[in-house]
């Protein structure tokens, strides 16, 4: 079984990092990654952390490795380190699946590029052995580089009466169709277009209900014995999106304070580091950042674990979730705001991290009202409103 170390993992995105920071601006004009940049990644096999060891991956047990290895990436390129960051995590949600599902695919492919779209948008008919499916989903990032694809739509039930049954449906080479719909503000390079599936026929082994997904208790949770493949589905996949969030937020510092250091060594009469707005900003964002990273291993760290979750628990991990993207968020405005003119220009690299920590604070993951407002209702004792499971997509 292979192992790897955390320093080993690093080494190994630093040399992916070296590929996607040249490629940062040309990513953006492709608006997907350069196959140069996938080839990378695949050949780092960083794709293998979260595979379990009897399948040939790595194993790891903790969500922060991922933030570690993805930050290294995304501190270069932010569409890159999102991208690089889902090629690991779909593997994880994979790992819920039945054994059949994945002893097929893992034997084709060791190490397959996976993409994913899990809103219940596609339309389902059953069929002997399995569903037929159908449908249009958006915001798949790294579709275009992806062989497999995860997709999420509503069984109807089999009576006719009651509600349907919310699925995820694994879809292999062929079986799907890109439509080049991703023009964005932010994360412009993550090729997150719409896929296509038009009336495909899909194993009942090659799905999973998205109900047991989201309480750890889908097929590959009893196959897969590592302890992330415990944790409930919709409170870990928030981690999917912080990973490269934070490492887009840390690319921002490391811009801002390089370009604060070369204007102090080369401008005698306007020495920005000597400013203390300049110096405050720097402090006040690293301190952000850091806080942000923090929260989240301290909900690594209660997940890993492995016991139940209270409802107090469950909801104090999505409030921090929420809260450690704002203030990662937080802190590069304030960096980018310290820029002044200087940082709104395509030829300074502080407006592409401002951009693509937007675009990802904006994902649903956060749920930034709800989030608050459950946690806060949990602590008064009050009817929690909405559901309790945070996060999803």
């Amino acid at each position: 079984m292979p192992t790897i170390t955390h320093a080993e993992a690093i080494s190994r995105a630093k040399k992916v990092a070296e590929v996607c920071a040249p490629n940062a601006i040309a990513t953006e004009k492709l608006r997907h990654l350069p196959p140069e940049n996938v080839k990378a990644i695949v050949d780092s096999d960083l794709i293998g952390l979260i595979i379990p060891k009897d399948r040939g991956g790595y194993g790891i047990d903790s969500w922060m490795t991922v933030a570690d290895v993805v930050s290294e990436v995304g501190r270069v390129c932010g569409a890159s380190g999102w991208c690089f960051d889902l090629l690991i995590q779909h593997h994880w949600v994979f790992g819920y699946f039945p054994a059949e599902a994945q002893d097929a695919v893992y034997k084709a492919d060791p190490r397959p590029k996976i993409g994913t779209s899990f809103m219940p948008v596609g339309k389902v008919t059953r069929a002997p052995g399995g569903f037929r499916v159908s449908g249009e989903w958006s915001f798949s990032s790294g579709i275009d580089h992806s062989d497999w694809a995860i997709l999420g739509a509503l069984v109807p039930p089999l009576d006719g009466k009651g509600p349907p049954d919310a699925r995820f449906f694994l879809f292999g080479p062929g079986e799907f169709k890109v439509r080049d719909t991703w023009n964005s503000v932010g994360l412009k390079g993550s090729g997150s277009n719409n896929v296509v599936v038009n009336d495909v026929f899909v194993r009942e082994e090659n799905s999973i209900r998205a109900a047991e997904f989201a309480t750890g208790t889908a097929p590959g949770s009893k196959l897969n014995q590592g302890v992330m493949f415990q944790e409930p589905g919709y409170v870990a996949f928030p981690f999917g999106i912080f990973c490269p969030l934070i490492g887009i937020a840390r690319g921002a510092l490391d811009c801002f304070t390089d370009f604060a250091r070369t204007r102090a060594a080369s401008a005698v009469r306007d020495p920005m580091l000597q400013l203390i707005n300049t110096q405050r900003a720097i402090g006040e964002a690293s301190a952000e950042i850091d806080a942000a990273y923090l929260l989240a291993k301290s909900n690594d760290d209660r997940l890993k674990t492995g016991e139940k979750l209270t409802e107090a628990e469950t909801l104090a991990i999505r409030r921090n979730f929420t809260f450690a993207s704002r203030l990662a968020m937080r802190g590069v405005d304030r960096l980018f705001e310290a820029s002044g003119a200087r940082g709104v220009m395509e030829a300074n690299p502080i407006q592409r991290f401002w951009r693509d920590i937007h675009a990802a604070g904006n994902h649903v993951a956060w749920g930034v009202e709800t989030s608050y407002v459950m946690a806060g209702a949990q602590a008064m004792g009050v009817p929690v409103p909405g559901v309790a499971a945070p996060g999803g997509h």
